[in-house]
This record gives C-alpha cells, structure tokens and sequence, in this order.
C-alpha cells in the first residue's frame, strides 16, 4: 500500500543542511548560507558505517530529515510523515481543534512538530503561545514572537516591550524575559549569549553570568572562513571565546576567565587581494589549536593556552586547499613558510602537549576536517533503510509540496516495488528529482532494533 507525491518536478527550495558523523550520535544541522551556528542534536545510537554506507535508527531518520517514522506491527506498515505533511495537516486543523488562527510559517517552528508541540497565533491578538497535538497549552498565547530551539526542546520569547528570554518546553521560564537578544551560544555547556544596552555578555542555564555584559562584540563572523569549516562562531576548538571590547580583541575560555588582554585589531586573516582566488581566510589554524591574530597590521597567532605562539610579525598567514587537502602557511618578506611545521616547533620549545578534543562520541583531532560526513538538505534520498519483520510491500508515505524521503521496499520474500517521489538534491533552490531507495525487510528479526540509513 503506497501514498505518493501528486506533485513531481515542482521547484523548491532546500530549508535545511543535516551532518551525519561516522560512530557519532550526535546530527548537525544548519540553514544553507546560515551565519548561525550548526544546532548539534544527540541520538540514541551512533551512526554506523556499513558497506560503505552510513546507518542510523529511527529517531536519527526522524530528526535527519524532519519526520515522523513508525512501524504498525498489527498492519505491519511502515508510515513516514514528512514535515511538510504535517504542517498542511495541523494547519487545517488549528482552528477547529485548537481554537487557534495560524499554525506559525517559521520553519524553525514548524519543526516543533516532529516533537509533538505547536506553535501558533490568535487572529483576535496576533499574540503566540505554543500547545502539545493532544491540546495542552504549554505557552498561553501572550508572545509577540516564539522560536523553537531544537537541540535543547526550548523556546526564545518575546514580549511586547522586545524583551526576550528562554522557555522550557514545559511552558516554565527558564532565562528572564528581560534582554534585548538572546542566542544559543553552546547547548552543551548550557550558555546563552545575551545583549543588554547594546552590549553582550553570556549567561549559563541558571541564568548565572559566566561572562560580564560588557563586550562590544562575543564571537567571530565564521562565514568569512568557510575553508575552515568551524563549528561555532563563539568557541573556537572548544576552548576560546572570542571578544572584543572599543575595537579590541582578546580571548576568554570557557569560564569566562580572561586568557589573553583585549590587544589585537583583528582576529583571523581576511585575503583583501579579491582576484587571488588561490588563498583562503583563515580563522583557525588546522588541528594545531593555534587561532590567527593581528596587530598593526602584522599577522602572529594565540594557542589556546592564551600562549602567543606565532609572533605578531609576519605579512599574512592563510590557507591553500589543493585537491580536498588544505595547508596553511605564513607568508614573510616574499617567503611562504609552512605554518604546522613551525607551530610544531614552538610547541615543542615551549613544552606544549596537545591532547585530541572530545566532542559528544567523537574525538577530534581536527575540528575543522570530520571524516565520513554527509552533508545534504534534509530532503534527500536515503538508500537501505532496514525494517525488521516487514514481510510485505506496506510502505505509506505521507508528502506534500513533493518533499519527500523516497523509499522503495526490497523484501526477502518478494520483488523489488520501487516508489518514487519528488526530492531536493541538497542546492538551495533547484529542480527536483526522482530516485529510489530501499527499505530491506530481513525476516525474522526483533523490529524494535529498526535500522536506518543514509547515503548521498
């Protein structure tokens, strides 16, 4: 039994970039040309790698690629909803179940529902609250503005004097609606970067200050470095955070301790020279936990020890990526040095002993290069997803607006039945495309062990 797409070949545009890692449990996920950091979700499995193929279980598939997935043993079917089918669902709804107007069109808020809540408005005061699909109010509709956080299930409100704050996904406020802006800054250390008078400063879960509101700026525009492939604007390599105060930059770690003075003009080197389209950016220094600075107008670098372990002397320090692998030099008096080599070096002269970082069930020796990485919207197709105990062809698809996870069925009992349906191929705004995948019912295996896979 099939539901599949009415509409084929629609134009449509890509919402959302999700990561898979290799052994990981944990999923990135970010908007494509975001300057926003990537929103990291943890999953109950980690992502397997075989046959040259990346498996996840079913709430890595649901929350890759916004989606319901369930298996009805009685039926013995496999549903998938796709968000977009949810959203036209409770939008015909809201109304007449809910008592509410409009169903939010912001699509961070519209992912709310892969967890079970709603984020809608009243007509009579535009006011937005949020309520669980079975009819609880979680957040009386008393908000200018709400936004879903993902990775931590809360919510950013907005009142009607512009202030903002933090919301459980109880309902119960966790940060005080009393500042002008409030940001994720690191869900795992629990932070929020705040802004209060036009400056910043960053608070912990309890809403204690970990860092003074005092700062100009917290954080570095990352989207100049693109061949650096961070993470996170605010921390670099898990350690530093940037800040700069009257034009001037220095670095706090992580419990807001000052490590270095606010001396540098500027952080990372920015290649001004527009038709040299050979060098990049560089923010961050590779694996060597080294973070570009400057000075009058000449180029060192900071460990994150706070140690200035490249001397603010050298004309540019910069990266070059040849064939997927990315070097990074310093440049000086028309000589172009090796920059690991030397950072090696002094490390060794200073007696510095790097150790690899720990990031959720992944070591890092390299923040920047994650092997066995997929990068796609979430509207991709995903090949082998392996249902136990599916002994017929019941796959429903539930799809509109033609975003859909494609699937086909591969039993141990039957031919193939492919189903296709329209997907995005990971661009921004492209054509869309058919292909299939599988979905392999080996028999006699336990379906709570339900494995899923992606494969771009």
């Amino acid at each position: 039994m099939y539901v599949e797409s009415t509409t084929k070949n629609d134009k449509i545009k890509s919402t959302e970039t999700t990561s898979f890692f290799q052994n990981s449990r944990i999923i990135s996920k970010v908007a494509p040309n975001s300057k926003d950091d990537y929103q990291n979700i943890i999953i109950t499995e980690p992502v397997t790698m075989v046959n040259d193929k990346l498996y996840v279980i079913s709430d890595g598939f649901s929350i890759g690629f916004n989606s319901l997935f369930s298996y009805d043993r009685e039926k013995n079917d496999i549903v998938i909803q796709t968000l977009p089918f949810l959203v036209n669902y409770y939008s015909g709804i809201i109304e007449s179940t809910y008592g509410y107007s409009d169903l939010s069109s912001d699509f961070a808020n519209q992912k709310a529902l892969i967890y079970g809540m709603i984020v809608a408005s009243k007509q009579s005061t535009g006011k937005y609250g949020v309520l669980s699909i079975d009819g609880n109010e979680i957040i009386s509709p008393r908000y200018n503005k709400i936004e879903f956080i993902e990775n931590s299930g809360e919510f950013i409100i907005t009142n009607s004097s512009n202030k903002v704050g933090i919301a459980y996904s109880s309902g119960d406020t966790k940060i005080s609606v009393s500042y002008d802006d409030i940001k994720v800054m690191d869900h795992t250390l629990g932070y929020y970067l705040v802004k209060s008078n036009s400056k910043y400063g960053v608070v912990d879960s309890s809403e204690s200050l970990v860092v003074h509101i005092e700062y100009d700026k917290i954080g570095i525009d990352t989207s100049k470095f693109p061949a650096d492939n961070l993470k996170s604007q605010y921390i670099l390599y898990n350690t530093l955070i940037p800040v700069e105060l009257n034009k001037k930059w220095g670095f706090l770690d992580v419990k807001g301790k000052k490590i270095t003075e606010l001396i540098y003009d500027t952080v990372g080197y920015v290649n001004e020279n527009t038709n040299d389209k050979v060098v990049n950016n560089a923010l961050t220094i590779g694996d060597t936990k080294v973070v570009v600075v400057s000075k009058d107008k000449k180029y060192g670098g900071v460990h994150t020890s706070g140690t200035e372990i490249i001397d603010l002397r050298y004309d540019s320090i910069y990266s070059i990526t040849s064939s997927g692998a990315t070097a990074y030099y310093i440049y000086f008096n028309g000589k172009e040095y090796n920059a690991r080599e030397y950072i090696n070096a002094m490390k060794k002269s200073l007696g510095i002993n790097d150790k690899p970082e720990v990031e959720g069930d992944v070591i890092l020796d390299n923040q920047n290069d994650l092997s066995n990485t997929v990068n796609d919207t979430n509207n991709v197709n995903t090949n082998n997803i392996v249902a136990n105990e599916v002994n017929q062809n019941n796959v429903i698809v539930n799809d509109v607006d033609a975003n859909i996870v494609n699937t086909n069925v591969i039993d141990t009992n039957v031919t193939n039945s492919p189903v296709e349906n329209t997907m995005t191929n990971g661009t921004n705004d492209i054509n869309a495309i058919q292909t299939n995948a599988n979905v392999v019912a080996p028999n006699n295996q336990d379906s709570n062990n339900t494995v899923l896979s992606n494969e771009v």
